[in-house]
């Protein structure tokens, strides 16, 4: 066959060099079968995602990329009213350290002024009891009618 005849559709797939895997296959099945095999192709484009995206509904590609940039600004404003809240967070919790802080130092003064004054009652006490016990041999008070609180003794019983 010269280049450019065109060729006879009743010779095999097997009389035409290094078709020889195609052999007792007819021209017409063979090419019935290529048509059946674009036609499949096509099918599979024609179901793709964006062949429906672009069937039903075809939006412009600006739409599309409007709608990312409105997604993106919606994340940044998300992100930055994020960052404010847990700014704020930090600050509040910061304040209440502090506070506990000084509160904290408060009732340690405190505390110390409480023990002071423990300290300073019982040297009082002490010192009312031993007036209490120079008085003693003077005085003529029954011991009967003085009452001490339990579990201390009396020093007029001595």
């Amino acid at each position: 066959m010269m280049p450019g005849q065109i060729p006879d559709l009743s010779l095999t797939a097997g009389s035409l060099p290094n078709l020889s895997l195609l052999a007792g296959i007819s021209a017409t099945t063979l090419t019935d079968q290529l048509k059946l095999a674009e036609d499949f192709h096509n099918l599979g484009a024609m179901l793709s995602p964006l062949h429906f995206l672009g069937r039903f509904g075809k939006r412009p590609l600006s739409s599309i990329r409007g709608e990312m940039d409105e997604d993106d600004e919606r994340r940044k404003r998300r992100r930055d009213k994020n960052k404010v809240a847990a700014a704020r967070c930090r600050n509040k919790k910061k304040e209440r350290t502090d506070f506990l802080q000084k509160e904290s130092e408060r009732l340690e003064v405190v505390n110390s002024e409480l023990k002071a004054q423990i300290e300073e009652l019982r040297m009082e006490r002490q010192q009312l009891m031993g007036m209490l016990n120079l008085h003693r041999p003077t005085c003529i008070v029954r011991t009967d009618s003085v009452k001490t609180p339990e579990g201390e003794f009396n020093p007029l019983d001595t």
